[in-house]
């Protein structure tokens, strides 16, 4: 039986197979931190930054039908394809699934690792002042990395 597909399916999937081979740690979500102003310190405008420069990527990689926004099958594969990059790294036993000890290492993996990206004196404590501009992103955006003033499900929290 063949398979038609469309020039639509066949740009998403294009758009995955980029996003595995030359974007691993995009597909996973991290942010690269720098402090570009040498100051000493990654500030929240260099943490927004940062933001900003990753939903670029995100909708060149992932808009297929270049209209500006991701549609919900654009979504879908961006998902997918963060998905696929996670089962890549922590799928330790090799059974295509994330178990929750996995998916724990995972989250223990990102937080490393914007431990370290925040430590800008290498000295591998953060201080008050590296994690500074991190806590007030975090505040911005309503506590735990969500979207402003929503709750965990993107409904207003009163």
């Amino acid at each position: 039986m063949s398979k038609q597909f469309t020039v639509k399916s066949l740009a998403i999937t294009s758009a995955v197979a980029a996003v595995l081979v030359s974007g691993v740690a995009f597909a996973k979500g991290n942010l690269t931190l720098s402090d570009t102003n040498g100051d000493g310190v990654i500030s929240a405008e260099e943490i927004t930054a940062a933001r900003e420069a990753s939903r670029a990527d995100m909708l060149a990689q992932f808009d297929t039908d270049g209209n500006g926004e991701l549609s919900r099958t654009e979504r879908r594969a961006m998902r997918d394809a963060r998905y696929d990059a996670m089962l890549l790294e922590f799928d330790a036993d090799g059974d295509g699934e994330l178990s929750r000890d996995e998916k724990r290492a995972a989250k223990e993996a990102r937080r490393a690792s914007t431990q370290t990206m925040l430590d800008v004196n290498g000295d591998g404590e953060v201080s008050a002042e590296e994690s500074a501009g991190w806590e007030q992103v975090k505040e911005e955006r309503g506590g735990k990395g969500g979207k402003r003033g929503k709750g965990r499900h993107g409904k207003n929290e009163s």
